[in-house]
């Protein structure tokens, strides 16, 4: 089972497409979720992911702009899209029937 990081670490990368590089995913994450990550926090795990089979990474061109250096790009294989699906189904089993906070808070409250 994946972590819920390396579970939005996959989202992110299939959300940013061809544009899903470390510090694309490192933003993404922090502007969705609201948390202040470290950017060595995100790397870590999608060097993890890429080793256990769930990414594929390759180097971009190299730019001016960058000085020469290119960026490590990545891309999610079929294991990671079986694991997100299986995420999935987990959750909306798990969350089935939960009810809704905001009418169970305005039912109370009243």
């Amino acid at each position: 089972m994946l972590t819920k990081l390396e579970e939005f670490i996959l989202l992110s990368v299939w959300r940013l497409g061809e544009n899903a590089y470390g510090a694309t995913i490192f933003r993404y994450i922090c502007d969705t979720t609201g948390k202040n990550l470290s950017l060595g926090g995100v790397y870590f795990p999608l060097e993890r992911l890429t080793h256990q089979g769930y990414l594929r990474s390759y180097m971009g061109i190299t730019t001016p702009e960058r000085k020469g250096l290119s960026r490590r790009y990545y891309k999610l294989t079929p294991k990671a899209t079986a694991a997100l699906e299986e995420l999935r189904r987990i959750n909306e089993t798990m969350w089935a029937g939960f009810p809704d906070w905001a009418a169970s808070v305005q039912s109370i409250s009243k």
